[in-house]
């Protein structure tokens, strides 16, 4: 792995003669495997690193910076522990040995620590070693309390073999500007199938060098439009935004695998009567911490969720390529396109309150040695984040406060909106309200309404005095 932001990528890039659009590129598996992290990064690992690079001009990605900004200015009294909230505002992939072992990791991310217990019964019997969320250390196999923490490149093995990571270091790729890649393979004529044939008789050469910056404004760029490389190497940011915003879901793949133990959350919504608009929801905290498990989940976890349909159209494409565009044989190895494809969420990572059907990663060995730990809060490895009962404010970017009648008031009559002028009514959020919500943080600052005010049947609550 070289170091850090030192490391550099060249890439042949083919432009049209008016320098206005990137036709397609040609690079090597090392900048291929930067672009399949991208897949790995949790939802709130993403938003993290763009806004260490760009600060207060951070990118809006939907309504995700508002939940992860405001999950970081909550009050730690609102969590379970203060190991819970750091989790959600510093997710760790399941990627993590991968991506270490990366030509150029912009996560920038420490190792992971991991606490082993060195008990006279665990040292004679068995080795006991575990990932954790809480405070609490107690070892769960012997009840000693004789614990130590180790780095993680102290208890793993390095994974790396060979050059590549995720793919096998071979032949160039080819890389279209919207993300669609395809092995070098492809040729001439099915370049110009995609492409174009007036284009390509108008293209011309040049050679770019991708460092550190380029690929962290080409992970924003990847979020937010349709022709991400053109964006980054010919500067021409077209203010070309993704799709409108689909409601529609195909959920065929998913519908039938829904966690058996998760329950619907209930949300109350308040709508303006005179404009059928959103004004703010009411929910418990197991539905905030429903929407705080959005951070966790890896951006090729979303989009394994919502069947390649985000309505983020260069991340549906680059999802694409590793499903259809590129066969197995190129992959380090039989099971790093399926990883890649259903990438799990985190070890000890997924709350008690998910709707979503996700699977945790197992630890690898030496881990498998019966080892785990109690705990008050999070006991091995589940709970909850948010502690209860509490009642929460959503507005609907997602922003989330402690409900409080006076604040409320006051935006109402800021908004010059009468109280006899809203109404209230009661939603049921399952799996299908659930990934559109999801969905709909990913492209929209309107992501309740955009999600659910058309797409839920909603009934009147009964009154209450």
């Amino acid at each position: 792995m070289c170091d850090g932001k030192e490391a550099e990528f060249s890439l042949k890039v083919m432009i049209n003669k008016e320098k206005t659009k990137v036709l397609f590129a040609e690079a090597d598996s090392h900048f291929i495997d930067i672009l399949l992290s991208f897949l790995t990064l949790p939802l709130g690992r993403i938003i993290k690193v763009l806004h260490k690079h760009y600060g207060d001009e951070t990118p809006t990605i939907g309504s995700l910076n508002n939940l992860y900004h405001n999950l970081a200015n909550l009050d730690t009294l609102h969590f379970t522990t203060e190991a819970a909230k750091q989790i959600l505002l510093n997710p760790t992939s399941s990627f993590e040995d991968e991506i270490k072992q990366l030509k150029l990791d912009i996560t920038d991310s420490p190792p992971n620590e991991y606490f082993k217990c060195t008990g006279f019964l665990c040292l004679l019997r068995f080795r006991s070693i575990s990932m954790y969320l809480d405070n609490v250390k107690r070892c769960y196999s012997c009840g000693g309390i004789e614990i130590v923490i180790e780095k993680e490149e102290e208890v793993l093995a390095d994974a790396a073999s060979g050059d590549g990571v995720f793919t096998m270091d071979i032949a160039p790729y080819i890389i279209f500007d919207d993300l669609q890649i395809f092995p070098n393979e492809t040729g001439l004529l099915g370049i110009i199938s995609i492409v174009g044939i007036a284009d390509m008789d108008k293209a011309e050469p040049i050679k770019v060098t991708f460092g550190f910056s380029e690929i962290v404004s080409l992970l924003k760029a990847s979020l937010i439009s349709q022709t991400p490389l053109s964006d980054i190497i010919l500067s021409k940011t077209r203010g070309i935004k993704n799709s409108v915003f689909e409601s529609e879901t195909s959920l065929n793949q998913i519908e039938n695998e829904q966690n058996p133990n998760s329950k619907k959350k209930t949300l109350k919504v308040v709508i303006q009567k005179s404009t059928g608009k959103l004004v703010y929801a009411q929910a418990k905290e197991d539905f905030v911490d429903f929407l705080y498990s959005f951070l966790n989940i890896p951006l090729g976890g979303v989009e394994h969720l919502l069947t390649g349909k985000t309505c983020v159209k260069a991340i549906d494409n680059l999802y694409r390529s590793t499903t259809d565009l590129i066969d197995c044989k190129y992959f380090k190895s039989p099971d790093m396109k399926k990883r890649l494809i259903e990438p799990n969420v985190a070890h000890g990572c997924i709350s008690d309150n998910h709707i979503f059907p996700l699977t945790q990663k197992t630890l690898p060995d030496p881990y498998h040695y019966r080892s785990s730990w109690s705990s008050s809060k999070f006991p091995n490895g589940k709970g909850s984040y948010l502690k209860g009962p509490q009642t929460y404010q959503i507005t609907d970017d997602l922003t989330v406060t402690p409900f409080c009648i006076f604040s409320i008031l006051s935006n109402l009559n800021k908004q010059k909106i009468h109280v006899s002028d809203v109404k209230e009514v009661e939603m049921q959020i399952g799996l299908k309200e659930g990934l559109s919500i999801l969905k709909a943080s990913l492209t929209s600052t309107s992501a309740l309404s955009d999600a659910l005010l058309n797409n839920v049947s909603i009934k009147q609550p009964k009154t209450e005095h």
